[in-house]
């Protein structure tokens, strides 16, 4: 069922966008994306609000420049665009978990070819899950909060003003479901459940992760972040982190599990398009070159 705080409705018509028909913006897809290179080192993604000021900087400063004029076919329009066309390959499948591992790690080899200190954070949101509003990572110390005007430009934070390409030209957008307040998502203790009780496949867990707990941060912040173009949004990519990051915490607990996959075939076989790697490939963070503290209910940012 839908979780609190999100419509059943309104986050099951955000999952069946992965397979609208058509593409409403530019019809050139953006494959071409930047290649993960094996990492000299294995480092740790952390909570974003364990990161110095001067890291948190650098982090932002390193999407600004991928976002670094208003072109169709600027990087960081190009990882929007491989997300709505992909969009079927990569939503309501088997495939929602390592497609999107994989599209993150790509985003983080990108931001490291412009500064290499750069490592991809996320958002614990359990933390903030009772008053999202009030979330530290919506201020203006970091990425701003609701939009405003009749446009709901987001006009505060460290993309106030920014400009977005896809599916029109328009300024980056959030529309908070409860007008000034965002409904409420999972509690950790909620997410603990869904780890504990999720525990007979990969896909089982898959689609415990999916719904609800994911689709309602989406669809709760709004604008942006509740199209199919949501990384529009930078929102996304630490939002989707700290999914990875749950996915990996059931892999560490369910060591017999973490290298299967249900989606048709063997994990071996299957490609994740348009990246052209196999499943099999992105089941070990470590081989990747990056690793995630371990999590739980109780976990606060230290």
């Amino acid at each position: 069922m839908a979780g609190p705080g999100v419509s059943r409705r309104r986050m099951l018509g955000w999952m069946a966008a992965a397979g609208a028909a058509g593409v409403t913006g530019a019809s050139v897809v953006g494959t071409r994306l930047a290649t993960a290179v094996p990492a000299a080192e294995v480092v740790t993604r952390q909570e974003i609000r364990t990161l110095t000021p001067d890291q948190r900087t650098r982090f932002f400063n390193a999407v600004k420049t991928l976002h670094d004029n208003n072109a169709a076919n600027n990087q960081y329009n190009r990882f929007v665009l491989t997300h709505y066309n992909f969009r079927s390959q990569g939503h309501g499948v088997a495939a929602f978990l390592p497609w999107h591992r994989k599209f993150l790690r790509l985003f983080e080899a990108a931001l490291q070819r412009i500064d290499p200190t750069v490592v991809l954070p996320y958002w614990d949101w359990t933390l903030d899950s009772q008053r999202p509003e009030r979330s530290e990572v919506l201020s203006s110390a970091y990425f701003g909060g609701n939009g405003t005007g009749s446009n709901r430009c987001v006009t505060n934070g460290a993309f106030a003003g920014w400009q977005v390409r896809y599916p029109n030209l328009h300024c980056l957008q959030r529309q908070y479901s409860g007008g000034s307040t965002i409904g409420s998502w999972y509690s950790p203790g909620m997410i603990e459940n869904v780890l504990n009780t999720n525990r007979q496949s990969y896909d089982q867990f898959r689609r415990a992760i999916e719904g609800s707990p994911h689709a309602s941060v989406h669809v709760n912040i709004g604008g942006d972040m509740s199209q199919m173009y949501s990384p529009n949004d930078p929102l996304d990519w630490v939002n989707h982190a700290f999914v990875d990051l749950l996915w990996a915490e059931w892999q560490a607990r369910n060591p017999n599990l973490a290298n299967t996959y249900n989606g048709g075939g063997a994990a071996s076989s299957n490609i994740l398009a348009p990246f052209g790697v196999t499943v099999a490939s992105t089941l070990d963070t470590r081989a990747l070159g990056y690793t995630y503290p371990r999590w739980s209910g109780s976990s606060r940012p230290a």
